[in-house]
């Protein structure tokens, strides 16, 4: 088979067993999110990037999410 380029992924395996007595986790140990946002179980803790998205996992998504997790940090701080 001919090819331009091969891609080798390494795996991803959330490293969350730090906070998982504080916010719910699924069995994989991804943190549980609100489903419109960054928000997790524990009041005023939020969650973004690589430990919360099991589908995409790039820089870039997790960049954006870390930029919804910072505005709804902002919000729950001035509500």
């Amino acid at each position: 088979m001919d090819t331009s380029a091969v891609f080798v992924a390494i795996g991803h395996t959330p490293a969350t067993e730090f906070i998982a007595d504080v916010v719910s986790t699924d069995d994989d140990g991804y943190i549980t999110v609100a489903e419109a946002g960054t928000h997790t179980s524990a009041p005023g803790v939020f969650a973004a990037g690589d430990c919360v998205d099991r589908t995409y996992r790039q820089a870039i998504s997790a960049a954006g999410m870390g930029c919804r997790a910072a505005l709804d940090a902002q919000q729950y701080l001035t509500a």
